[in-house]
C-alpha cells in the first residue's frame, strides 16, 4: 500500500537530483499499487474500508503526479528542496492511508520506510535528518490516532505493548536505515568527484604534451617564411642604404624580423624540452619531474643504482608525470631539510620512492591514504588529500602499486612499484648502446 523499494531503487538519482519522469512514473506506479490494494482488501476479501477518505488519498498523488506533468518537461530535474517536499508528501501521503487502515497494527506499516530511506540518497545530510523527524511525527501521529483494523464481525484488537514494539521497532529502522543509506551514498559521490577530478587532471597533462607538440610544429611552420621575410629585409637593407624615408623602417622590419625567428626557437626548443621522447630513461624522468621545481625550498637528492651503466627505459606517459610530480610537491612543502627520490629494480620490479625528513603522515589516517576526501585534519597544510587520490589512482591505472609508510628517523616516504612488463616498452630492436 506504499510505493514499493524495488521501483525506488530504479530511481536515477545524482547529485543533481531526479529527473521528473522518473519521479512521476514511480508515484504512478504506487498509486496503483495502493488502488489494487484497496479493491483487494475491500473488494475481494469484503473487508470494510472508508472508502472516501481512502480515495481522497490516492487522488491527492494522482493530482500532484499531473501537477507536475504540466509544470515540468519530462527530462527536467527536481533539487534538494523540491525532492525533499514530494518525498514528505510521499509520507504524509503513506501514513495517511495507514492511518484509515489499522495504523501501526496494519502489516503494510513497513512502507513509511521507504521515503525516508530513499531520501538519504538524494538529499543532504541535513535534509534528510529533517525528513526523518516528519517520518517520527507521524508514526507518533498514527500511534494516537487511527482507525481500527477492518476485521468486520469480531473486531480483533493487538494489545498495546505489542504495537509499542512496532512503533519502536520502525522508529529504530528509520533512523539506522536512513543514516545507513546516507553514509553509502555520501562515499559514493565523494569517490564519483574524485574520480571526475582525477580525469580532469589527466585530460590537462594531455593537453598540456598536445599543446607542446602543436608550439613546436607551429615554430617549424613559421621557421620558413621568417627566413624569406629576413632575407628580403637584409636585401631591402642594402639596397636602400641610408635613404632618409625608408632606411629606419627596414631596419626596424630586420630586427623585428630576427626576434620573431628567436621567440620561435625558443618555443620550439621547450616543446621538445616537454616531450623529447615516447618512452624515457629512469634517471632522465626524475630530473624531468625535478625540473619543475627548481629552484627547490629545500634540496633535492636523486639516487639511484645505474651511475654508470644502462638504466632502464620506461614509458613515458601523463599519469605517471603527474603522480611523481604530485608526490614530490608533496614532499617538497613538508620537507625540513631534505628531500630524496630513489630508484631501483629488481628481476621483475621497478621502484621509484619519494621521501622527506619532515612530520611524516599521521597515524590514525596512514592505512587510508589514497581514498578520496580525508577532510582538513589529515594534513598539516589542510588540504583534503584528493591531490593524493587522484595521484594514486593515474599511477594504478598504468599499472603501479603505492606504499606509504613512516621512517623510523621521522619523515614520510611514498613507493611506487610497477612489474617490468607493465612499464618497460616492448622493443623490436634493442636500444642503442649507453641509453640511459
Amino acid at each position: 500500500m506504499g510505493l514499493s523499494s524495488a521501483s525506488r531503487q530504479t530511481m536515477e538519482v545524482e547529485q543533481g537530483g531526479v529527473r521528473v519522469r522518473t519521479l512521476i512514473a514511480i508515484r504512478w506506479g504506487a498509486i496503483a499499487g495502493q488502488l489494487i490494494a484497496l479493491v483487494v482488501v475491500g473488494l475481494l476479501l469484503g473487508f470494510p474500508l472508508p472508502w472516501g477518505p481512502a480515495l481522497a488519498a490516492v487522488g491527492a498523488a494522482a493530482a500532484v503526479n499531473l501537477g507536475l506533468h504540466s509544470i515540468y518537461r519530462s527530462q527536467d530535474r527536481i533539487d534538494g528542496r523540491s525532492a525533499w517536499v514530494h518525498l514528505a508528501f510521499d509520507l504524509v501521503q503513506i501514513s495517511t492511508i495507514l492511518a484509515l487502515t489499522g495504523g501501526l497494527a496494519n502489516p503494510f506499516a513497513l512502507w513509511i520506510l521507504v521515503p525516508v530511506t530513499i531520501s538519504a540518497t538524494l538529499l543532504s545530510a541535513r535534509q534528510a535528518a529533517l525528513l526523518v523527524l516528519v517520518a517520527l511525527a507521524l508514526l507518533l501521529t498514527m500511534w494516537f490516532w487511527h482507525m481500527p483494523l477492518p476485521w468486520g464481525e469480531g473486531r480483533f484488537t493487538l494489545p498495546a505493548t505489542y504495537r509499542a514494539g512496532i512503533l519502536v521497532a520502525i522508529a529504530l529502522g528509520t533512523i539506522f536505515l536512513t543514516f545507513y543509506a546516507w553514509k553509502l551514498s555520501a562515499e559514493g559521490r565523494r569517490r564519483q568527484a574524485a574520480l571526475i577530478a582525477t580525469q580532469a587532471a589527466l585530460e590537462r597533462e594531455s593537453r598540456m604534451g598536445a599543446l607542446g607538440s602543436l608550439a613546436a610544429a607551429a615554430a617549424h611552420e613559421l621557421g620558413g617564411p621568417l627566413g624569406t621575410i629576413t632575407l628580403i629585409a637584409n636585401d631591402l637593407e642594402e639596397a636602400l642604404g641610408d635613404d632618409p624615408v625608408h632606411a629606419q623602417d627596414v631596419s626596424l622590419l630586420r630586427q623585428e624580423a630576427r626576434r620573431c625567428r628567436d621567440i620561435l626557437r625558443q618555443i620550439s626548443a621547450r616543446a621538445e624540452a616537454e616531450d623529447p621522447f615516447p618512452d624515457i630513461a629512469v634517471p632522465i624522468l626524475l630530473r624531468e619531474v625535478l625540473s619543475q621545481y627548481e629552484p627547490t625550498r629545500v634540496p633535492v637528492e636523486l639516487r639511484f643504482a645505474w651511475e654508470g651503466g644502462q638504466a632502464p627505459v620506461v614509458r613515458r606517459s601523463p599519469e605517471l608525470l603527474h603522480g611523481l610530480s604530485n608526490f614530490l610537491s608533496n614532499a617538497l612543502r613538508h620537507a625540513r631539510a631534505h628531500v630524496w627520490m630513489d630508484a631501483g629494480e629488481t628481476e621483475t620490479e621497478l621502484w621509484i620512492a619519494v621521501s622527506d625528513d619532515g612530520p611524516g603522515f599521521a597515524s590514525d589516517l596512514l592505512p587510508r591514504l589514497g581514498e578520496p576526501f580525508l577532510g582538513p585534519s589529515w594534513s598539516r597544510s589542510g588540504s583534503t588529500g584528493l591531490g593524493i587520490f587522484i595521484a594514486t589512482t593515474l599511477v594504478e591505472r598504468i599499472g603501479g602499486r603505492l606504499g606509504f609508510f613512516n621512517l623510523p628517523e621521522g619523515g614520510a616516504r611514498v613507493e611506487l612499484r610497477w612489474w617490468r612488463s607493465d612499464i618497460e616498452p616492448d622493443y623490436e630492436e634493442p636500444l642503442p648502446e649507453g641509453y640511459q
